[in-house]
């Protein structure tokens, strides 16, 4: 494959992770990104942290990057040679499999929860605090001024929360995390771990990691070592801590344990995906034998008829297992799979079970007899088309289904369930595509089991809510895939009119966006009927591109709106064409201040800036 198709994979698959389903093992992944290293290692997917957040934004201050990983030890010993830290002790702890997030206390008092998102900016979800006690969040802490909790929502190994198809901890957590209007009452079965404290003058990790304990969290087990021990650390990891420990963990993370000498060590490279104090050191899958018992094929809102194995149940990572991964029609036929043959399932980095091998030995003239050729929705003929097998008839109805909630899902309207959507379907006449969402009413829901008049008032609500969006929304939601939001920015699109009229530069993503909507025009034109997309705002000619970065003296939105009456254009990143960084201290050394230095991007203070016109 091309850079450009990597990256593009990478992302969906990364945006599906971070979203809490899951496409692609963690092996899978850790190979396609050594391989665009390998390709084109100046590619921007390697600035990206995480994923684009959709719902509520917070920025965060001191960007939550993530780890660099190496699969071994002797990579552990590599890195500690290439940062000049031989002679240092440090944090070894578990890399656990959840929802990365920050806390922010003011004087004390929790103010904010939010999570990593893309590293910048994240997604409020202050809306759990109501659930601190069960979640372990103290409500407050005996410390003076600001300070900053960073750590991992996620669900035990041993959870209560209901789970009959044992899907991944981290998809469940996700989702119960990302509710707001209803199923709060779940947020209980829900656990936070704290990992890093900020805002206060002690010098050492360890020290701080006791007083995160003594000040009510549940801080993340730990241990010191050096470079001499970390093999014994990563041995007593694979024979015991990794089914021991409560939580799912994809490995072990070392982080130099003097936060004196970070600055000192960063300041030799270039910051952007990830910092160079710390280290992931990934364990090697874990895998089992079990037997093969039927296969579930699902239809996908594109019509791909995606396998997913249902085998006899293991324990795997301390995770009653059933059920696995079979990618696409492709890799059945590779595996040559019969019902009752002997398969080894693996769950790679401890978080999506998928195939490894069929056990079992078939003849060549025996090919598998498993692959569907109706569709198992509306039974018409499914075609190949690549590694996978598709339904292309347009009113498929599980197509449509999954279109509409698709839809609903980007629009976040928590009121409104994969039930709520699958009954109004099935109440023909009522809802068969997007747009009739928006023609729906309350008497459309006389006679229809289940709908109570504040579940329909609110689904209504939240349906109106989302019928005035932004151009970039509006794309997002449609679904077309690889293009997300910064698909939208890199594309440049104002208007509707330039939609329609796009013509691809040449690029894999140019050629997705023009084709789907060269096809799907008609629906989309549909669609503009019953909701409002508002263009994008365009860059001011001959106006500078302004970043801002660090405490400004007022609040952020406040600032904006000033820059944009002085003039100037605000962009939320720091890129090739930012004309200029307000930051609190222009010899600073966070990951923007470096990035804007090497890019020759104009440092200004915040005072200097807002009192003079640059």
């Amino acid at each position: 494959m091309k850079p450009d198709e990597i990256a593009a994979r990478l992302i969906e698959a990364k945006d599906a992770y971070y979203n809490g389903s899951p496409i692609m093992s963690d092996e899978r992944f850790d190979n396609l990104e050594d391989e665009l290293l390998a390709l084109d290692p100046g590619n921007s997917y390697f600035s990206v942290v995480g994923a684009e957040t959709k719902k509520a934004k917070v920025r965060h201050e001191i960007p939550m990057l993530s780890c660099d990983k190496v699969k071994d030890v002797a990579g552990v010993l590599d890195w500690i040679k290439k940062i000049g830290m031989e002679g240092q002790e440090f944090v070894v702890e578990p890399k656990i499999d959840g929802l990365s997030c920050s806390i922010l206390y003011k004087n004390g008092k929790l103010v904010r929860i939010s999570t990593r998102g893309d590293g910048n900016i994240g997604q409020d979800i202050t809306h759990i605090s109501k659930y601190c006690k069960e979640i372990q969040i103290p409500p407050t802490v005996p410390v003076k001024g600001d300070i900053e909790v960073r750590g991992e929502l996620y669900l035990p190994k041993n959870t209560k929360f209901p789970n009959p198809e044992n899907k991944p901890l981290r998809s469940l957590a996700t989702g119960l995390i990302n509710r707001k209007d209803t199923g709060l009452e779940d947020l209980k079965y829900i656990r936070f771990v704290s990992y890093q404290l900020l805002g206060v003058h002690e010098i050492y990790e360890e020290a701080k990691l006791d007083m995160l304990g003594a000040a009510g969290f549940h801080p993340i087990e730990f241990g010191l070592t050096s470079k001499d021990h970390v093999a014994e650390f990563y041995n007593e990891y694979l024979k015991r801590n990794r089914d021991a420990w409560p939580y799912q963990t994809d490995g072990l993370v070392l982080v130099v344990n003097d936060s004196h000498k970070w600055a000192e060590i960063d300041g030799k490279y270039t910051v952007h995906h990830h910092h160079f104090y710390n280290l992931a050191l990934k364990p090697p899958a874990q895998s089992k034998e079990t037997t093969l018992e039927s296969i579930e094929w699902n239809v996908s809102r594109l019509g791909k008829v995606i396998p997913v194995a249902i085998v006899k149940t293991v324990v795997l990572g301390g995770t009653n297992v059933s059920r696995a991964s079979l990618n696409n029609a492709e890799y059945v036929e590779n595996l040559s799979l019969w019902i009752g043959d002997r398969v080894e399932i693996e769950r790679a980095n401890d978080v999506v079970p998928y195939f490894k091998r069929n056990i079992t030995t078939h003849r060549k003239d025996e090919p598998t007899n498993l692959i569907p050729t109706k569709c198992p929705s509306c039974g018409l003929k499914l075609e190949r088309e690549g590694v996978h097998v598709v339904c292309n008839n347009p009113d498929c109805p599980e197509k449509n289904i999954m279109e509409i909630l698709h839809w609903v899902q980007k629009c976040e309207m928590d009121g409104i369930s994969e039930s709520f959507v699958r009954t109004l379907y099935d109440e023909k006449s009522r809802v068969r595509t997007i747009k009739d969402l928006y023609l729906l009413e309350e008497e459309d829901f006389e006679g229809i089991e289940g709908f109570g008049q504040k579940k329909i008032k609110n689904a209504l609500e939240q349906i109106e809510a989302s019928r005035e969006m932004s151009l970039r929304q509006f794309v997002v939601r449609l679904g077309i895939p690889m293009v997300g939001e910064r698909a939208m920015e890199k594309i440049g699109l104002i208007t509707i009119k330039e939609l329609f009229s796009y013509k691809s530069d040449g690029s894999v993503l140019g050629d997705v966006l023009e084709d789907h909507i060269r096809r799907n025009k008609a629906t989309i034109e549909d669609l503009l009927t019953v909701v409002k997309v508002s263009s994008e705002k365009e860059k001011k000619e001959g106006s500078l591109r302004v970043c801002m970065t660090g405490k400004g003296p007022r609040g952020r939105k406040e600032l904006i709106d000033e820059l944009e009456r002085m003039g100037y254009t605000f962009v939320d990143h720091v890129g090739k064409d930012t004309d200029v960084l307000i930051c609190e201290d222009v010899t600073g050394n966070s990951s923007k201040l470096t990035k804007a230095s090497r890019l020759g991007v104009k440092l200004v203070s915040y005072g200097e800036f807002f009192k003079e016109v640059v």
